[in-house]
């Protein structure tokens, strides 16, 4: 999908173009070649700066062609599944600049547009240079608002879990921990293009405009700091629920230990009567109940014992 923006300085900071000629925004949401096409000849943007972003494979970086900029960041995307599950990745966000105009790419359709939606709240980014640094913001603030509802899911796979070892909320951690990872390199490249941005100068900037980029860059090492102690957390969790499960099982199998020799006894004595030679007891009319009677104390004399010393 292809929109055309122009920047004001009322709510929410732009608005649909009406022209053209007025176009200082497009936004192209999981384009389709066509547009890609369009765009490209009527800009002469490369096109392969506009296709880039929509590898989801495509990694953090920024390049300079003639007079284009182009800026790939990751950005968080989080979805229901369809057992209901949230999970949580990471999607190419495409920024170009060239000029006076602005183009964002990606193929996660609505991204973008969440993105911008919470600008309402803050200053309006009336100028190219302030949406790229707004974008960087707010990509930031997404990234730290995933790492809070995976702490809630964390927490409460860690609440279940205590109270019974089952193996979905143990898929539930291995799935945050995979996404955590995700996170937290996705963060990591998008602070080395905020910092290109600061030491190369690639823009002139003003001094709002420099604030603004440190500003994206303190929110961007909040996440990281976010995820590195998130990451801890959720290492040491991982680490207690495998000494739990471990422990749980050592328990179990003392258990069943105890419970083998017990039962050796009784076993024993039923075999040795079973063999053909003349035994003790074996001329009594009641030797039957009394091998019976014989092994009941016996296992419940060792049965006594163990629970005396807690090995069962």
């Amino acid at each position: 999908m292809l929109t055309r923006y122009s920047f004001t300085g009322q709510d929410p900071g732009f608005t649909v173009c009406q022209t053209n000629a007025d176009t200082q925004w497009i936004d192209l949401q999981a384009p389709n070649i066509e547009e890609l096409s369009e765009i490209s000849l009527e800009y002469g943007l490369p096109a392969q700066f506009l296709s880039d972003p929509l590898d989801l494979r495509e990694r953090p970086r920024l390049e300079q062609e003639d007079q284009v900029v182009l800026m790939i960041i990751r950005a968080p995307h989080c979805q229901i599944n369809d057992s209901g599950q949230r999970t949580f990745s990471t999607v190419p966000l495409g920024v170009l600049v060239k000029g006076s105009l602005l183009v964002t790419v990606c193929s996660e359709p609505g991204l973008t547009h969440r993105i911008v939606s919470r600008w309402s709240r803050k200053p309006k980014p009336i100028s190219i240079l302030k949406m790229v640094m707004k974008l960087f913001i707010e990509s930031s603030a997404d990234f730290i608002g995933h790492l809070e509802l995976m702490e809630d899911i964390t927490d409460e796979a860690e609440s279940s879990l205590s109270k019974s070892q089952q193996s979905e909320q143990i898929m539930t951690l291995l799935t945050i921990d995979k996404a955590l990872i995700n996170y937290t390199v996705a963060l990591k490249s998008n602070r080395a293009i905020i910092s290109k941005l600061l030491d190369d100068k690639v823009f002139p900037l003003t001094a709002e405009e420099d604030d603004l980029l440190d500003h994206a860059l303190i929110e961007n090492q909040q996440a990281i700091y976010m995820a590195d102690i998130f990451g801890q957390i959720l290492g040491s969790l991982g680490d207690a629920f495998g000494n739990i499960i471990n422990n749980n099982l050592n328990k179990v199998m003392k258990f069943l230990a105890g419970v083998t020799i017990i039962l050796m006894v009784p076993t024993f004595i039923v075999g040795a009567y079973g063999m053909n030679l003349e035994l003790p007891l074996a001329s009594r009319p009641k030797a039957f109940w009394l091998m019976m009677v014989m092994c009941l104390i016996l296992s419940g004399t060792l049965w006594l014992f163990f629970r005396r010393k807690r090995w069962i």
